[in-house]
């Protein structure tokens, strides 16, 4: 892990510069202290030399010893103003602050893991169904297993055989059929049996077991709120029950009838629902909803 961690210090680097105070812990050369950036980058290795400032000088101590000298180049002159300019400052005697970059190309001394992420992430167009699947009220592993198969990520018989065609490729929860997402949720008679038990009346009648229209009505939701939150988070209790009940059958496990699991998806509901009630919030009839409609 650390190893891993390690690697990222040339990425970590780029969001990160030092706000000079006493000079102390920060590094002349490899830290990014002035608005020339690394001044190690500025000069190679011979910049050492040229300045004579040892490559593992502090800024305090450069600024301490350095001595003024005619120079040739725009970047030594460069480097020297910016010596003179925190000579003539002065250094204090508080630590030196590091600060870290936002969105908005400010620097702050908080760090925020959200606004690392997005200026590291690969950003994409916005899909239509992320709504239906990254909402405040959900739970992440549903959100996440539901991420993955929306892509068709999941190691489903159909995906098994590409890597090993001697896989095994029936469903393991109907014994009948190739397994493939569409047919894991909810063609399979299984999990059929558990989607209608499970959501009843709650997103009208003849709702589809199909997956491209179930994922339609994740994207567009129902008649409120509060049915679209309770329809979209059972839809994601209902996609990790299954695939752990077909997990759970591949590793050798007893498998669970229909009624038991539709029984422990309605309890995963309803112990969010719980969990969630405060006075204010907004889906605060979800409970009454939620029996009314099964």
């Amino acid at each position: 892990m650390w190893k891993k961690l390690l690697k990222l210090r040339p990425l970590a680097s780029q969001l990160a510069r030092v706000d000079i105070r006493n000079g102390s812990t920060t590094s002349f050369w490899y830290d990014e202290w002035s608005s020339l950036g690394k001044l190690i980058d500025l000069t190679g290795d011979r910049g050492c030399i040229d300045l004579g400032i040892p490559i593992n000088a502090t800024v305090e101590r450069a600024v301490q010893s350095y001595r003024c000298r005619r120079r040739r180049t725009d970047v030594l002159r460069s480097i020297e103003q910016e010596i003179t300019t925190l000579r003539d400052i002065g250094l204090s005697q508080e630590e030196d602050l590091c600060l870290w970059k936002r969105v908005n190309g400010d620097y702050r001394s908080e760090f925020s893991t959200s606004q690392t992420w997005l200026l590291i992430r690969t950003h994409t167009p916005t899909v239509p169904w992320s709504k239906g699947v990254w909402f405040p009220e959900a739970t992440p592993k549903y959100s996440f297993i539901t991420w993955i198969a929306v892509h068709n990520r999941l190691s489903t018989g159909d995906r098994l055989l590409k890597w090993n065609p001697q896989a095994m490729s029936t469903c393991w929860l109907c014994k009948s059929a190739a397994e493939t997402r569409d047919h894991l949720f909810f063609e399979c008679t299984y999990s059929e049996v558990v989607w209608r038990g499970t959501i009843k009346d709650l997103a009208g009648l003849g709702v589809s077991s199909k997956w491209s229209r179930l994922i339609r009505k994740l994207e567009t939701g129902l008649q409120n709120r509060t049915l679209t939150f309770l329809f979209r988070y059972c839809f994601q209790a209902l996609v990790y029950a299954i695939w752990f009940e077909r997990n759970a059958r591949r590793v050798g496990e007893p498998p669970k009838p229909a009624s038991l699991l539709i029984l422990y998806i309605d309890k995963l509901v309803r112990n969010r629902i719980s969990s969630l009630r405060r006075p204010g919030w907004k889906h605060e009839k979800a409970m009454e909803v939620w029996f009314w409609r099964r």
